[in-house]
């Protein structure tokens, strides 16, 4: 099979701990994909609290699966290099920071009036954290030579 390049694991001389930060940041971009997609309402009504009772309801449903359809790849894209381009690390912990950073951002910058907060700030501020410590893990351990 052609389309797959050769695991490049060998490769990675950062921390372990570090490849297992991106796993969980995949796996959590995996779940929330899953629910967006799996769930009748996309999570809007039974976990964002959402009343969509109203023009443009459904709207929301059918834009909160599309966004759940790109989750759902960009998952399968940190999975994929947990599993087999650990080398890749490093950039890609970057890259989750600053979506987190940016998801965060844009609750800052487009502030709901509801009394309950945006769902996923606190497991996106948990991530932002752990990304950025993976950073420092990610880098190339020094070599003795």
């Amino acid at each position: 099979m052609g389309y797959l390049p050769p695991k490049t694991n060998q490769h990675y001389r950062g921390q372990s701990w570090a490849v297992g930060i991106l796993a969980l940041a995949a796996s959590h971009t995996l779940g929330v994909a899953l629910a967006k997609l799996a769930l009748p309402d996309s999570g809007l009504i039974s976990l964002g609290g959402l009343n969509l009772a109203h023009e443009g309801g459904l709207q929301m449903v059918a834009m909160a699966a599309r966004g759940g359809a790109t989750q759902l790849v960009w998952g399968l894209v940190l999975a994929f290099i947990v599993l087999r381009h650990r080398d890749l690390t490093g950039l890609f912990v970057l890259l989750v920071a600053v979506e987190k950073a940016l998801f965060i951002l844009s609750g800052l910058i487009k502030p709901v009036t509801e009394a309950m907060a945006l769902p996923g700030n606190v497991a996106a501020a948990v991530l932002l954290a752990l990304s950025v410590i993976a950073l420092f893990g990610a880098r190339a351990a020094k070599s003795s030579d």
